[in-house]
């Protein structure tokens, strides 16, 4: 290879690096001031499909049937959040405050348990109190000790509860400002839903056609493979969230809505999934004698991996399907990088990838880095 190809290689590559920067830089800029309308155009390109459906079957105009499919968009997601921001508020206070006296009970249940069945530990403790009854100012010392863990335990409890609720009324508390968004989100979704057909028409004019392919084809394996994996995925945290719902109104146990929803979350997790939560669950009621309920939330348990495994490979058959492997690694990544929005974001990015590759845009950009031009296709 001459000095001179290897000069434009180099060149090229760098090309290649500045422009990614520049993308990345103007989307880190402009995505902060942009993203209702963002927001607005993937909620109107997948209204789409049902607009023209009315339009086409029904006879409805795209002004009517625009503001029809936005509307009832608008209140179900309206109702939805009213009613379980009502119940995780009430539930949760209930709960913050029984806390304490659940530990208290707790720690005499682990005690009868351990102790008083248990010869072994039995001389033990006689053991150390005699030792305490000759040392008191140890035994007080110890006492205090176990009570300050306690009562820091509790606390913890406490203020994680409190933390949840706290950030419930800090949402509450930003609601001008998160109604103003909606506003401009509906607004955007609303105009652009409308003249969709016009906006696809210019760009069709504007952009080249080989960017046009290209786009296309990316734009059709994300719609499919987005589209498919997202709604797989709320589908079957949803369905794991109602059947556990169900359960727990069968069998009686206060704050139903808190856990089914925090089964829906947990349920996202990879490998572990609801077992995360119910596994250790069922273990401790029948550890504490609860046999009724134990069986009961094993028998939920079970339902919930059989409907599971029954739907979840029909769904995912849907979209590209994720490797289990990728998916982990997008997870961990998204997580440490994003936090809790990591576990929809990695995910998200990986598919974009995954599109990408499919379209031969890494392939294409590799070539034209090596041999200066676009690829014959």
């Amino acid at each position: 290879m001459s000095k001179h190809q290897i000069l434009g290689i180099i060149s090229r590559s760098i090309l290649i690096i500045i422009i990614v920067l520049a993308a990345y830089f103007l989307l880190d800029f402009s995505i902060p001031l942009l993203y209702p309308f963002l927001i607005g155009w993937i909620i109107a390109m997948l209204m789409e499909p049902v607009i023209r459906w009315l339009e086409r079957r029904c006879k409805i105009p795209r002004l009517l049937g625009s503001f029809l499919v936005l509307f009832l968009l608008l209140s179900i997601l309206l109702t939805a959040v009213v009613f379980l921001i009502a119940g995780i508020v009430v539930e949760l206070t209930n709960l913050a405050q029984k806390l304490p006296s659940f530990f208290n009970d707790l720690g005499q249940l682990l005690f009868e348990k351990f102790v008083q069945q248990n010869t072994l530990l039995n001389h033990i403790i006689d053991t150390i109190q005699s030792y305490l009854q000759k040392n008191p100012s140890q035994q007080a010392s110890i006492q205090a000790s176990i009570q300050e863990n306690i009562s820091a335990l509790t606390k913890q409890g406490t203020m994680f509860i409190t933390d949840i609720i706290s950030g419930i009324g800090s949402f509450l508390g930003n609601l001008p400002y998160l109604i103003t968004v909606l506003v401009f989100i509906t607004l955007a979704t609303f105009f652009i839903s409308l003249k969709w057909p016009r906006i696809h028409e210019n760009i069709d004019h504007i952009v080249p056609e080989f960017i046009r392919k290209t786009s296309g084809a990316v734009m059709n394996d994300l719609k499919k493979a987005l589209v498919g994996f997202i709604g797989a995925q709320l589908t079957l945290i949803t369905i794991s969230s109602v059947i556990m719902y169900i359960g727990l109104l069968i069998l009686r146990v206060p704050y139903a809505i808190s856990i089914a929803l925090i089964i829906g979350v947990v349920d996202l997790l990879p490998y572990l999934g609801v077992g995360a939560v119910l596994v250790p669950w069922i273990i401790y009621l029948f550890f504490v004698g609860n046999i009724h309920l134990a069986i009961g939330i094993s028998i939920v348990y079970l339902i919930i991996l059989i409907t599971r495994q029954s739907i979840e490979p029909k769904l995912v058959a849907t979209s590209i399907g994720l490797d289990p492997l990728i998916t982990l690694i997008a997870l961990f990544i998204g997580l440490n990088l994003l936090g809790v929005l990591g576990f929809i974001v990695g995910p998200t990015v990986a598919v974009i990838i995954i599109a990408l590759h499919k379209a031969h845009i890494f392939q294409d950009i590799w070539y034209y880095i090596i041999n200066g031009k676009k690829q014959q296709t």
